[in-house]
């Protein structure tokens, strides 16, 4: 028997969407500006910046990836509450 709780699902995609927006809130490429700007033209000012800019885009992403994530938990709960219902009406006392 399967035993789904559509509504954890919700929630738990809600928390899964809240960690998404505080992870995407992080101002990770920030912190490379001092390094950069304290060694104007050297190699170590480039890769500061190499650096910031990709990892800035990667927790992008990952934050992008987790909302779609939740996303998908919502409609998965939806699909399954409307699912369940057509069945127990299909089936339910008559």
């Amino acid at each position: 028997m399967l035993i789904a709780d559509a509504g954890g699902l919700t929630g738990a995609a809600g928390e899964v969407e809240g960690s998404a927006g505080a992870l995407a809130d992080i101002d990770v490429a920030g912190p490379f500006n001092d390094v950069g700007g304290a060694l104007p033209g050297s190699q170590t000012m480039q890769a500061c910046l190499w650096v910031s800019t990709r990892l800035g885009a990667a927790v992008q992403v990952y934050a992008d990836g987790l909302g779609k994530l939740a996303d998908a938990s919502r409609v998965t709960a939806q699909n399954f509450t409307g699912t369940d219902t057509g069945v127990a009406t299909m089936f339910g006392p008559r």
